[in-house]
């Protein structure tokens, strides 16, 4: 959002709920509600004399992508997306990530117990996040301290289910920029393939070797050059 903000565009970065400093339940994350979250946004940025109401767009990475991928399909508000590191359809993404018939089946069972669990008491168990979404060791220092680490199993059979592959040639004819890391070892890059594949027209796929799934705070001037020149073809000052 800064390197948004300095190149001149008006920018908002938000906690969904139950997230950094946003009240909600913690740890309970599902893809209906931090859409209607990033609808929200919207309407605030439209309270601002600042902002041009025609000239409004989603930026987001990783899990945020997809979101706002689904988001701006539901809102004709908003004209353009930018989305990084996301994926196209949930069973495959966690598929890849938990990805061998052990891996899968401790995965699979710790939301069936959840289901379970839930169907009996009203309450859904807890799970850390990396049994969820296990990011590999030698990337986990790109998660802040602030991070949640505690979730719901509801998240992990939310996340299972989402399809943003679903929403996303409604997009079309606003402008859709994917971008991925090449060799991704969180999301993989299959995911925004996945999206492009269903997109209609204005959807570009970027990917990139030499970069991981936190490409946007690596500082990386390939990524910055891309994103720049994307922006002054299609969402220019």
């Amino acid at each position: 959002s800064k390197q948004l903000a300095d190149w001149g565009y008006v920018c908002m970065r938000f906690d969904f709920r139950g997230c950094g400093e946003s009240e909600g339940a913690r740890g309970l994350i599902l893809p209906d509600a931090q859409i209607a979250d990033a609808r929200k946004a919207v309407d605030f940025m439209l309270t601002r004399a600042d902002v041009d109401p025609e000239r409004i767009a989603y930026v987001g990475t990783s899990y945020g992508a997809s979101v706002a991928v689904s988001a701006t399909a539901r809102d004709a508000r908003v004209k353009a997306v930018i989305a990084q590191g996301g994926w196209g359809i949930g069973e495959n993404m966690f598929l890849y990530l938990h990805n061998t018939p052990e891996k899968w089946a401790k995965y699979t069972k710790m939301i069936e117990d959840g289901e379970k669990q839930f169907a009996a008491t009203g309450t859904w168990p807890r799970a850390h996040r990396y049994d969820i979404v296990p990011i590999p060791e030698h990337l986990r220092g790109n998660i802040d301290g602030p991070s949640t680490f505690d979730f719901s199993v509801e998240t992990a059979a939310a996340f299972r289910a989402y399809n943003p592959e679903n929403d996303v040639a409604n997009v079309s004819p606003r402008p859709l920029m994917l971008i991925h890391a090449a060799e991704d070892f969180v999301v993989p890059a299959e995911g925004s393939a996945e999206l492009f594949r269903k997109a209609g027209k204005q959807a570009e796929l970027f990917l990139l070797s030499g970069v991981d799934h936190f490409m946007f705070g690596e500082g990386e001037t390939r990524v910055i050059h891309i994103v720049r020149d994307w922006l002054e073809r299609y969402f220019p000052l």
